[in-house]
């Protein structure tokens, strides 16, 4: 039984792999696909029950919490100081983070994270150019204005716009999960300093990038406005009413999905929303773990599954993420998949993980419950971050 939140389009890959390793080996597999939230309350009541899954899947930056639980294995003596997988392989900064105290809690599976994807045909009909995208908030702006059309052909700031009636949008924000700690990242901070135990949430920098991000949807209306409600990026890219996308390295297998909107997209770093145009793209990585409690049957039936996962990293890197082990990295096959090239490529240089905390996933919880009453317009801005940093202050004080 392997639990896990794969659940977007990648998740076609992933079936498929299960698929391949039972035809291989005749070792059914019952694979249980959760949303994050939901595994997130499942996983540790399971494993405090005494009745956990065989194994499961999360991110590199829950490790810590889970350690802290005591709810998941040491790999070291199973994996790596055996032999079954070469530690050296893995890239050094997604082992130090799940690396605690000197014990290597997880096994990676691959690295992931926020890109852009452009709809270059929208570009180029308004007369820009895919090849010089903006360089910074102002000029993401000015693009924005420019793109974005109702059904009259009108842009924001033009008389009779109908902003009932858009047919084209800039941006959407996607996921807040991703977008938000890339947007703070691009003003040069982030949710709480681990070096003070301080909240950051409502410092001016994350103030002023969430009001840049308010003012696309409800000032200039160049982004549909973030409601209860609101269809999902892929939604408006598939229909041609996109024209920056912001998404993750899975979205791949959406792209084959569609592959006239593929002929017309290309994949850029995150446009800069900063005033100095600096650029920064969350990564984060999904990783297998063992959960403390299961039998030598359980034990007998992971082991082999992570190991041959982690050795076909290169069909996993066709759902658009990025093998976890170097040598698939670099393999030409690898390289030439034109979505995993420019997110590889882009987090070497514009990558930045969340801050690890053993009370992660309650701080995460707490930022996304202030930044959805913000950006949904039902709590002003200033408020809704003053109460969320309340609440991740108290977080840390008592962790």
């Amino acid at each position: 039984v392997l639990w896990h939140g794969l659940g977007g389009a990648d998740g076609a890959t992933f079936a498929v792999m299960l698929e391949q390793y039972a035809d291989e080996t005749g070792q059914a597999i019952r694979s249980e696909t959760y949303g994050w939230d939901v595994f997130f309350q499942k996983f540790p009541t399971s494993v405090a029950a005494g009745a956990p899954p065989d194994m499961s899947i999360f991110h590199a930056a829950e490790v810590p919490q889970m350690t802290d639980q005591g709810l998941i294995l040491n790999m070291d003596e199973i994996f790596f100081n055996t032999g079954l997988l070469p530690k050296d392989d893995f890239g050094a900064a997604i082992m130090d983070t799940i690396t605690i105290e000197g014990n290597t809690m997880a096994v990676p599976f691959d690295n992931h994270g926020w890109n852009m994807y452009v709809n270059t045909k929208i570009l180029e009909d308004a007369g820009l150019d895919p090849d010089n995208l903006p360089q910074n908030g102002t000029e993401f702006l000015d693009w924005a204005l420019q793109l974005t059309t109702d059904a009259n052909g009108r842009h924001p700031g033009d008389a009779g716009f109908d902003p009932d009636n858009i047919e084209i949008f800039a941006w959407h924000q996607s996921w807040p999960r991703f977008t938000y700690p890339s947007l703070f990242g691009m003003y040069g901070t982030a949710m709480f300093d681990p070096e003070t135990n301080t909240a950051l949430l409502n410092s001016d920098a994350n103030i002023a990038a969430l009001q840049y991000v308010h003012d696309l949807m409800y000032k200039h209306q160049v982004s549909p406005a973030a409601v209860p409600g609101l269809p999902g990026s892929y939604d408006f890219y598939q229909s041609g009413s996109l024209a920056f996308m912001w998404d993750g390295t899975w979205s791949l297998n959406f792209f084959k999905d569609n592959p006239d909107v593929e002929e017309v997209t290309i994949a850029a770093p995150l446009s800069s929303f900063s005033p100095d145009g600096t650029i920064a793209q969350k990564i984060d990585a999904h990783i297998f773990a063992l959960p403390v409690g299961i039998d030598d049957a359980a034990m007998e039936r992971s082991v082999p599954l992570i190991e041959w996962l982690s050795n076909n990293g290169k069909t996993w890197a066709t759902s658009g993420q990025i093998p976890a082990r170097l040598s698939v990295q670099n393999d030409p096959d690898v390289q030439a998949i034109w979505s995993v090239k420019s997110a590889a490529e882009n987090f070497n240089k514009y990558g930045k993980t969340d801050v690890p905390h053993k009370a992660f996933i309650e701080i995460q919880t707490a930022w996304e419950s202030a930044v959805s009453a913000a950006v949904s317009n039902t709590q002003p801005i200033e408020e809704a971050m003053n109460e969320g940093a309340a609440a991740i202050q108290a977080i840390l004080d008592r962790a």
